[in-house]
């Protein structure tokens, strides 16, 4: 394999110290077996990186692996056929619904005339979601339908309103400008403002036709190559105890350009209340313009500053584990700032980037990944 250039920063880090790591571009060739993981527009999946996450973790040994910040499931999907032992782990209730449909049994998986029965008894009304939500995310008539869906939900068993849920949540991500529910941009929709996010006819179909594209996703992942994957209940990552071989971090990134980042629940908020939906009255900080959760929300790391503290603590509770950690270049923590953490509390470090463009910017940024034993 190559090399990347390295970057001027890194150079100047490599003349101020020992710079033990190998900087290596890795093939984008499809690997078997991971393409069919289903393909979300969650921010920060890692859907696009498994087969270069691949080339990186198969060489580590262990059976037992922990994804301490799940998201979409993609890395858990990744380290099960790779062999491991594999407990999903996230702070948020819709991104654990979404692993128990997306890891659940072939014979939970709900059949297509069941999804037809379902849509087809959707009675739309003026429900919660309607009368708290106008004119923020999507239409009224929208509103009202995710209200008749909400309520034909309440009477399925756990695992079919968990797939159910999943086939809500991205339809609600693909009808939304951005897929993100941070800010309203409603009016994205029906202005002629031209988009550089998005397209208006993927905005425009019916949470019906969302569905049925995300269901037929879904059903191409082969359960039969997947283990068991242990799902934890909605956990702060920083609250697991020890016990794995390997520890799988992807915390959220924080912009080094901004004082404020939006937090994950800002960024889905609406999803988390979906998935929450008898409580979530009772989680709304009605003060808020988007009608956002109130904060604290069980632990959620939401400063820069907190980040590598947390860290810390992760690694002294795993003590005699691998450890990984995903980030990208040119935020905060920065790329040395991590790199000199893992340098002091491991006896071996691996650093690896992947070059990618970020959406709606022409800068090329690096994906990191750092390796501790």
């Amino acid at each position: 394999m190559g090399f990347y250039p390295h970057s001027l920063g890194l150079e100047h880090l490599k003349r101020k110290s020992n710079w033990e790591t190998e900087l290596k571009i890795c093939s984008d060739s499809v690997a078997p077996n991971l393409n069919d993981f289903p393909t979300t527009r969650f921010y920060g999946s890692k859907r696009r990186q498994l087969q270069w996450l691949a080339s990186e973790l198969k060489h580590l040994k262990g059976i037992t692996a922990l994804d301490a910040f799940g998201g979409t499931g993609a890395v858990s999907f990744l380290l099960n056929r790779l062999g491991w032992r594999v407990t999903y782990n996230d702070i948020f209730e819709f991104n654990v619904v979404s692993a128990r449909a997306i890891f659940g049994e072939n014979e939970k998986l709900i059949s297509q005339s069941e999804l037809s029965d379902f849509l087809g008894r959707i009675r739309p009304f003026d429900g919660f979601i309607t009368q708290t939500f106008p004119d923020l995310y999507f239409t009224n008539d929208e509103n009202r339908w995710l209200d008749g869906a909400m309520i034909q939900l309440q009477n399925l068993d756990a695992q079919r309103k968990n797939v159910l849920l999943y086939l809500i949540f991205q339809a609600c991500l693909k009808k939304r400008p951005f897929n993100l529910f941070h800010r309203a941009n409603l009016h994205l929709r029906s202005s002629q403002v031209p988009v550089k996010f998005g397209n208006r006819t993927t905005w425009n179909k019916t949470f019906g036709e969302h569905i049925y594209t995300s269901y037929a996703d879904l059903c191409k992942l082969d359960r039969s190559e997947l283990n068991a994957v242990s799902i934890n209940d909605p956990t702060c990552a920083k609250e697991i105890s020890g016990g794995f071989d390997l520890i799988y971090v992807d915390p959220p990134y924080f912009k080094k350009s901004k004082a404020k980042t939006d937090t994950y629940l800002q960024r889905y908020h609406f999803l988390e209340g979906l998935a929450r939906y008898s409580e979530w009255n009772s989680l709304i900080d009605f003060s808020s313009p988007i009608k956002s959760m109130k904060f604290p929300y069980r632990n959620e790391i939401v400063r820069k500053t907190s980040l590598i503290s947390d860290l810390e603590r992760l690694v002294s509770q795993h003590a005699n584990s691998s450890f990984i950690l995903s980030y990208v270049s040119d935020e905060d923590p920065t790329e040395e700032e991590l790199y000199s953490f893992f340098k002091k509390n491991f006896d071996k470090v691996r650093l690896s980037r992947r070059s990618f463009n970020k959406v709606l910017s022409n800068k090329k940024s690096f994906e990191l990944l750092l390796i501790g034993r």
